[in-house]
């Protein structure tokens, strides 16, 4: 008889901030055949749509039994982003849920900033996730890719979008005012996932204003902030702190923010008290408490500590050139639809499905079209075209 085929085996990508895991992922979503049936998102959107399908299937003898053969019969190949678990209703179902996974035959691809023996470390009930650990290193190639150098901040950097002086919080409001263009700033809302729905104060277009506290300080959270990212490509927030002991809290969704409105390619304006590296001064791991006993205001956390490299390098990647770009295509194209066709009032053509027709897509995609749309609301992303159109141009000559 033949021997049944061997599982094939997944790929569990870890290290610093910058390294290039991200990009690695993306390299395989991008040419992976149809067949992979590969399906790439965040690990924070990932968990938010195995707890709402729980909810829904709640009836069903075997919620989480179910939720997993769904998503097995769907995909063959799940790529995760930013695998990191704090939260212990995530901890408590990760072992089940994706025992079933992998014994459907489901080939996993993550990126973590940490080890596999260190998720989850020093969380509530941990021994329960240990199995989780073990499942993990055994379905998946464990890979570190640590350097020492972070390739986010090789970037040219554009400025006008993270504010430090004494007059930020009026050049951040001016920012948002040139970006909102004309249109009328009032509050909205916006549906978030299990019924909620999240105020947005101030908002013009596709451009919305928070304080640090409507935002940070509040009982929000990664669903909250995806729901923002969805409904909105630019994402003020004023009267950021440096972070001690006393607002630990507001670090920790400070830090889910950042890496929501990163993985969406959402442009962010800040006005800070300091720094990216100085907002995360006194956070330390516990090997930095060991090395150097800490003061009443800083903060010995090792999620946190770990966590704080990847904001600090993601704030900094999102005032580059070629990030901002990245923004420019999504939302002129078909992220943000309204925005592109009506907004923006550079382009129309009356037909019923801008996605669909084929006058359309060709117009958003081209170039004339992305200069028109970035000279009226962004002048950052003119310049990051430039700068891209001249690094070409230069490559090309070095070739001849």
């Amino acid at each position: 008889s033949t021997a049944a085929a061997a599982p094939v085996q997944g790929l569990y990508m870890y290290g610093g901030v910058g390294v290039g895991k991200t990009m690695l992922m993306d390299l395989l979503a991008q040419t992976a055949p149809p067949n992979f049936n590969l399906e790439r998102t965040h690990f924070h959107d990932f968990m938010i749509g195995v707890h709402q399908k729980l909810r829904h299937f709640a009836s069903v003898a075997d919620p989480l039994a179910h939720v997993a053969d769904g998503i097995a019969d769907r995909i063959s190949v799940l790529c995760l982003d930013e695998l990191f678990v704090t939260d212990v209703a995530d901890a408590m179902i990760l072992h089940r849920l994706f025992g079933r996974l992998w014994d459907r035959g489901l080939v996993l691809v993550a990126t973590s900033n940490r080890h596999p023996d260190a998720l989850y470390e020093g969380g509530l009930q941990r021994s329960l996730f240990l199995p989780f650990i073990q499942r993990l290193k055994e379905a998946c190639a464990v890979h570190d890719m640590n350097s020492r150098t972070d390739y986010r901040k090789l970037a040219h950097h554009s400025r006008g979008l993270y504010f430090v002086t004494p007059t930020r919080e009026e050049d951040l409001y001016e920012r948002f005012m040139e970006l909102v263009n004309g249109q009328p700033v009032r509050p909205a809302w916006v549906d978030v996932a299990m019924g909620r729905q999240l105020e947005m104060p101030r908002t013009g277009g596709c451009a919305t204003l928070f304080t640090f506290d409507e935002l940070c300080n509040r009982p929000l959270g990664a669903a909250d902030y995806i729901a923002l990212a969805n409904a909105k490509h630019t994402v003020a927030l004023s009267g950021v702190p440096v972070f001690t002991a006393a607002n630990r809290q507001t670090a920790y969704r400070f830090v889910t923010l950042v890496d929501v409105l990163y993985e969406h390619r959402v442009r962010f304006l800040c006005s800070a008290e300091a720094m990216p590296f100085e907002l995360f001064e006194n956070v330390k791991t516990q090997q930095e408490a060991r090395a150097a006993p800490p003061s009443p205001s800083e903060v010995v956390d090792d999620n946190l500590g770990f966590a704080k490299d990847r904001t600090i390098s993601r704030l900094t990647e999102m005032q580059v050139g070629r990030w901002l770009g990245q923004h420019a295509c999504l939302c002129v194209g078909f992220g943000w639809q309204g925005h592109s066709r009506v907004a923006c009032r550079l382009f129309w053509h009356p037909c019923k499905d801008v996605a669909a027709c084929v006058t359309c897509r060709h117009h958003l995609q081209s170039e004339e079209y992305l200069r028109a749309h970035a000279k009226a609301h962004a002048p950052e992303l003119l310049l990051a075209m430039n700068e891209n159109k001249a690094a070409a141009a230069a490559a090309g000559g070095s070739r001849r």
